[in-house]
Formats: structure tokens, C-alpha cells, sequence
């Protein structure tokens, strides 16, 4: 196949991009070419252009056909409008990655399906935005049959992750602590995936026609609380940490992904259609702490891109536990 991807050399395109030569696909990039291309993206063809400079992407892309493309970085309607103006009639099929923040979450249960309400409040920007490049890309599909396919992602993890949400918990294992306090008791279950995961989930829809004018959600099939994630880092570290608890109110910093709360998206209609979860959350880990360990984070973001200093002050943190619950009621055994 002959594969565009718009974005891919950030997080999930370096798992993405590998996965398509591999497969033996001819791989073109449209981005702002601002980034050298690392080792795992040679071999693939760079379009350099801006997106949002008015006629670039359809200049780039002009007199080219693909057999498929993914667009990883539209984030509003306009973007989505800009990319099918510049593939119409020039592509087989269109995959948008989108976002479970699309999903009014405080209206709907969990686990999440596909057909569950939308977010339609503009003050939540992100999903909002993506809501309506959703809707966009599906009145293309209705009144022009543009074949595109949704993919809805929620949080992700695993090397190369800007964001680095599990450096919480696994710096305090490299760092030799004895003890961590968790937010909410760790109550909270805040369904992850892994970017190697999404990668074979775009390469197996590409394979799909049948996924054409549909939404499908991402997701490791079985989650956990945020508990039991750290027991599982317990198991692969290969040593015990004493777990403390208490209301996030009590706690001067927010812990990435650990609020309490239930936020599951079901994954049984990708299921249906034939995929399979290649990496489950304990290889999925096991991976994101090798990395982590390999490429440790020194810098100190004050905004949660990365992690601030503040996550990781151990002498005020030993304070709060001293005040804390033990968490020693509970044991984690892995099936």
C-alpha cells in the first residue's frame, strides 16, 4: 500500500511508521519537517509543509493518489475539511485518530460505547473541537462517500510518550523509594493504551473496507485501577512498595492519570471486526519502565507535558504519609 501519514514522528507515529514499512507499505509523511527523522522513521518519504497555511497540504499532495492515509494531528473541523479537500477522490481510506475526550463522560456510563453522547460544550475546547472534526468527516463521508474510518484513542503510554504520565510511579521504583502515596486511595481506573497497540490497531483497519463510515474505540482490553498498576510495576520491578493513601484534596499535586473516577471505553466493537490486543498491559509496561529507565526525564516542566519537580518532592511527600492510610489490606495477584 501506499500510506500518508500526516503528523508521525512525535510518540505514536514512531511506533506507527515502523509498523507500516515493516509490513512492507510505501510510507509518505506530510508535517512541518521541524524534526529530524530518527533512525526508526528512514525510509519513508518527507512532504514538508504546514497544514494551516491555506493550499500547502493539497499543493504537496498534488498529482500523488494513496491507498490509505492517517491523520494523527487534525484537531477541528477546518483541519479535517483542509485534508479532505486536499485527498478528495485521491485516497482509498481516510483514518482519523481522534480522542476519548469527544465523550460528555459526566452523561454517559462506563464503559463508553461508540454511540454514547458527544461533547457539545465549547468551553471543553479539546474535546469539543475534536467532537466537530468528527462530524465534519462524517458529513464528507455521507454526501461525498469519502471512505474515512474513526479511531478513538485513550490515554497512551509507552516509549517516546511526551507526556510521560507513568514517570509518577516508576521514578519512585529507580529512585530506590520504600513507600508512595496514591491520590484517592488509587480508587481511580483510567483506562490506558499502549502507542504500539494503536500502531497495529491503524495497520489492522487499513486492512478493513468494512470499518469505512465507521467509529471504533481504542484500549488495553483488561484495565485496572491505579492500585493495582502499581502492584503490577511491583511484580516487574521485583520488589515490594508500601502504598499510602488520601483524598487527592490532601495531596499538593495532581498524580497524571490516577484521579478517582471511572473512565473505561468498551473495545468489543474492534474486537468484533477482528482485532486482536497484540500487547497487553504487562508487556505493555514492562516496555514504557525499559524505556524510561533507558531515557530517564531531567527536565522540569512546570505544565503537565512532562513532570514538574513538584510530583517527585519526596520530603513532603514522607510527610503527608506519615498522616496517610496504609494500604496493606489489598494483594494483587495477576491471572
Amino acid at each position: 500500500m501506499k500510506v500518508l501519514v500526516i503528523g508521525g514522528t512525535r510518540f505514536i507515529g514512531r511506533h506507527l511508521v515502523p509498523r507500516l514499512l515493516s509490513a512492507g507499505h510505501q510510507v509518505y509523511l506530510f508535517n512541518r519537517g521541524t524534526r529530524s527523522l530518527s533512525d526508526d522513521l528512514k525510509g519513508v518519504t518527507v512532504l514538508a509543509g504546514d497544514r494551516h497555511q491555506p493550499g500547502q497540504l493539497a499543493e504537496k499532495l498534488s498529482g500523488m493518489e494513496f491507498d490509505a492515509a492517517i491523520d494523527m494531528v487534525a484537531y477541528n473541523a477546518a483541519d479535517i475539511r483542509t485534508s479532505v479537500e486536499a485527498l478528495r477522490d485521491k485516497v482509498g481510506h481516510f483514518l482519523f485518530v481522534s480522542t476519548r475526550s469527544v465523550y460528555k463522560e459526566k452523561l454517559v456510563p462506563a464503559p463508553i460505547r461508540e454511540t454514547d453522547l458527544l461533547e457539545d460544550d465549547p468551553s471543553m475546547a479539546y474535546g469539543y473541537n475534536k467532537a466537530k472534526a468528527e462530524e465534519a468527516l462524517m458529513e464528507e463521508h455521507q454526501s461525498i462517500g469519502f471512505p474515512a474510518t474513526v479511531l478513538r484513542l485513550p490515554a497512551i503510554y509507552g516509549p517516546y510518550d511526551y507526556q510521560a504520565r507513568e514517570w509518577y510511579f516508576i521514578k519512585r521504583f529507580l529512585d530506590g523509594r520504600q513507600q508512595m502515596l496514591l491520590p484517592d486511595f488509587g480508587w481511580g481506573v483510567n483506562q490506558r493504551e499502549y502507542a504500539g497497540n494503536v500502531a497495529e490497531q491503524l495497520a489492522f483497519l487499513l486492512t478493513k473496507p468494512a470499518s469505512i463510515g465507521e467509529t471504533y474505540n481504542s484500549g488495553h482490553r483488561h484495565f485496572q485501577n491505579f492500585r493495582d498498576l502499581i502492584h503490577l510495576a511491583e511484580e516487574l520491578f521485583g520488589r515490594e512498595m508500601s502504598l499510602f493513601g488520601l483524598p487527592k484534596e490532601d495531596i499538593p499535586w495532581k498524580v497524571p492519570l490516577a484521579e478517582s473516577g471511572l473512565y473505561v471505553l468498551s473495545t468489543g466493537k474492534l474486537e468484533a471486526l477482528g482485532y486482536r490486543e497484540r500487547y497487553d498491559l504487562r508487556a505493555a509496561l514492562q516496555e514504557t519502565i525499559n524505556y524510561l529507565a533507558a531515557n530517564p526525564i531531567t527536565e522540569d516542566w512546570v505544565f503537565e507535558t512532562r513532570q514538574s519537580k513538584q510530583l517527585f518532592d519526596y520530603r513532603t511527600e514522607d510527610e503527608l504519609i506519615e498522616k496517610a492510610l496504609p494500604l496493606t489490606e489489598y494483594t494483587y495477584k495477576h491471572d
